[in-house]
């Protein structure tokens, strides 16, 4: 599973870091952080526009490659040459993009065999006219397919398809017995984009009554005359009330779920509806002619997935309707058989597994801007009771992540990635750490599956490792990425749906590093090995965000075990501040960036944080600063450090309630965590 070209004339060895004799300093510090921090904001409002790869496969949490390509040419100046850049919790791919598209050569490694296959792909895709040759040979096979799946009439008599299909689940109450539809709320959908200004919407009553009203203003039902307020909620909290005056948890009915047809969303080429479906669209949609015949596997005891499995989700295969599950399969077999070329057949299974995210009984529709959203946005399984199945294969310009959307956003990776490199990569991987660990030699890239514990690289050989490791337990990974790997279990046999262990991501369902210790012993040795593999002059740099003082000090009782010390920190503008999941909530909009070298003799020249003028001094920003003094004392951290760790950033405001700040404001710490002043707190005894 290679992607093959003959490589290019390497750039000059690299050159020492520092000059011999003069301090060890941090490349931190030669970064223009306006500049920085505004292509940041700019790029986590639009990855696809500023990096395209990145959509070749699903990630969560993924950094900017704005401050990681910044971090990369400030280390290129203090060493100037190709570069080895090794990241060992590669997930999203950003840092090897980042990477190769300056012409260095990349190291990447993950626990997870879902990214590891998407970098592979990533970073080996083809040349562009292979894949759009691809994707026209898998459009003439699909036609007559997905006219029979989708094909329909649209009220003006022009041919078109359905693009979405909105189910809406019903259940029986568990008081009296009768059969609801369970609509979340009362504005179902608008007809046309809010952007439309135009109100016409899908209204239901709290029996379950759907009909056509004004999004702005109240109505009457014209079934049972109940009054229906627009922003009425119906489950609040997953609950549901009936009219006999039994309150309901959604998961209480599961027993008796079932899923209602209630709106299609039609499309052609020059016109779009929202409106009830055709007796011929239902039949299409639920006709029992979808035969899926491939098992996806129980869906795992877990953090996240827990949600599925209390409201009647047993197995990956549940999550879809049978025509989608139909679809899907069809679409994997004809992408096996598209090329003779390994890579473009990698590249165009992985579009086809990447629009499984869609799940047809989980993804939620987006009322105001009609829409689905993915089944795992927001770092979570999404449940809804209206949900929203997506015609797998497109067409005519509508519907989120579908496989010709897909396959036509390979084309434009590829054409951005080879307009960056000048060619083909020359990629090896996936290798599994059973491996000998051998000189890149005249690899551009070499992928490994597995866990970072062990690499795949000779001592003494990394100019600098690049890297964005889980926070604590803020993601569960493995478990967002079950029904992907499922789905890519029948493209490539060497994925499993089985529980991925190992993974340095801390699960109290599981029980996943929830011993003392057991984080912060799997970091120190992660960090170890990538130690070894570090040249004495270079560098190990991350960013890494986290509300909790105990990830803290796991991480600095990590890097101190394994031999490291500080040089230098800096705060950047996480990955995306207006994300869906941060809104209304007390999350970290900011990472720190955090520099060490080999611990040794050599002085060192530290640098410490310098926010950029847009990052307003809030509690999260002198929370980092607190963070920042201590981390810089990592590599000479003395006994009672952990102690002083916990108490200190528990007192903080930042991660303090409103209550705790309001009883603490008369003590000393709270008061010196509330000035201005970024106070120099000493660990070192």
């Amino acid at each position: 599973m290679t992607a093959m070209t003959a490589p290019t004339t390497d750039p000059p060895p690299s050159a020492p870091s520092s000059p011999q004799g003069e301090p060890l300093r941090s490349p931190l510090g030669g970064l223009d952080y306006v500049k920085v921090s505004a292509d940041a904001r700019a790029e986590s409002r639009n990855r696809e526009l500023h990096l395209p790869p990145v959509s070749t496969y699903r990630w969560w949490a993924r950094r900017t490659s704005a401050v990681n390509g910044a971090v990369i040419d400030a280390f290129n100046a203090m060493m100037p040459g190709r570069l080895l850049v090794a990241d060992m919790f590669a997930g999203g791919g950003v840092i090897p993009l980042a990477a190769v598209a300056r012409g260095h050569q990349v190291y990447a490694q993950d626990l997870n065999p879902w990214p590891a296959a998407g970098l592979t792909a990533m970073l080996g895709l083809p040349a562009p006219d292979k894949l759009r040759e691809a994707a026209s040979t898998i459009e003439q096979w699909i036609h007559t397919e997905v006219e029979a799946a989708y094909g329909t009439t649209l009220t003006d008599g022009t041919r078109g398809v359905v693009s979405h299909t909105i189910r809406v689940a019903t259940g029986e109450c568990t008081g009296c017995g009768k059969r609801a539809r369970m609509f979340p709320h009362a504005l179902v959908s608008l007809r046309v984009r809010k952007e439309s200004g135009n109100p016409q919407a899908w209204m239901a009553c709290r029996r379950g009554h759907l009909f056509l009203a004004m999004s702005d203003k109240r109505r009457r039902c014209p079934t049972c005359l109940i009054l229906v307020e627009p922003t009425a909620t119906y489950t609040p909290m997953r609950t549901i009330s009936c009219e006999c005056g039994k309150t309901d948890r959604l998961a209480d009915r599961i027993s008796t779920w079932q899923w209602e047809i209630v709106l299609v969303d039609r499309s052609s080429r020059t016109a779009r509806e929202v409106d009830i479906p055709t007796n011929a669209e239902r039949e299409k949609a639920d006709s029992g002619g979808w035969q899926p015949v491939h098992d996806l596997g129980p869906i795992p005891p877990g953090q996240e997935t827990s949600v599925l499995t209390r409201h009647g989700f047993r197995r990956w295969q549940d999550l879809y309707p049978d025509r989608q599950r139909h679809m899907l399969e069809r679409m994997l077999d004809l992408a096996s058989r598209c090329s003779k070329d390994p890579a473009v057949v990698r590249a165009a299974e992985l579009a086809v597994v990447g629009s499984a995210e869609m799940a047809g009984h989980l993804s939620r529709w987006d009322r105001f801007y009609l829409k689905s959203f993915e089944s795992m946005a927001g770092h979570r399984f999404n449940l809804t009771t209206l949900a929203v199945e997506p015609n797998v294969w497109g067409g005519v310009g509508r519907g989120r992540g579908t496989v010709l959307r897909r396959l036509n956003q390979l084309v434009k990776s590829a054409t951005w990635l080879q307009g960056k490199t000048g060619r083909e990569l020359l990629v090896q991987g996936p290798l599994t750490t059973n491996a000998p660990a051998t000189a890149m030699n005249e690899w551009d890239v070499r992928v490994v599956e597995g866990s970072s514990e062990q690499m795949l690289l000779p001592s003494n050989s990394v100019h600098l490792v690049l890297t964005d490791p889980p926070y604590h337990d803020d993601v569960q990974y493995a478990e967002l990425s079950g029904p992907l790997r499922a789905w890519a279990r029948l493209a490539n046999e060497k994925l499993t749906n089985e529980a991925l262990t190992g993974e340095a991501v801390v699960n109290s369902t599981t029980g996943q590093l929830v011993d003392d210790g057991a984080y912060e012993a799997l970091l120190g040795r992660i960090f170890k090995e990538a130690r070894r593999t570090l040249r004495p002059d270079g560098h190990l740099i991350f960013s890494y965000a986290n509300r909790s003082p105990r990830a803290w000090a796991a991480v600095f009782g990590a890097l101190q075990t394994a031999g490291l010390r500080a040089v230098g920190c800096e705060m950047v503008h996480s990955e995306n501040e207006t994300d869906h999941a941060k809104r209304g909530v007390r999350a970290c909009t900011l990472d720190l960036m955090l520099d060490l070298v080999p611990s040794g003799h050599s002085a060192v020249e530290q640098h410490r944080p310098h926010p950029a003028p847009d990052i307003p001094l809030t509690d999260e920003r002198r929370f980092l600063s607190v963070v920042a003094d201590m981390f810089l004392q990592v590599g000479n951290l003395k006994d009672g450090w952990r102690t002083q760790v916990h108490t200190t950033l528990s007192e903080h405001p930042f991660i303090t309630t409103p209550a705790d700040q309001t009883a603490k404001t008369t003590s000393k710490a709270a008061k010196k965590d509330r000035a201005p002043a970024e106070s120099r707190l000493n660990l070192q005894g």
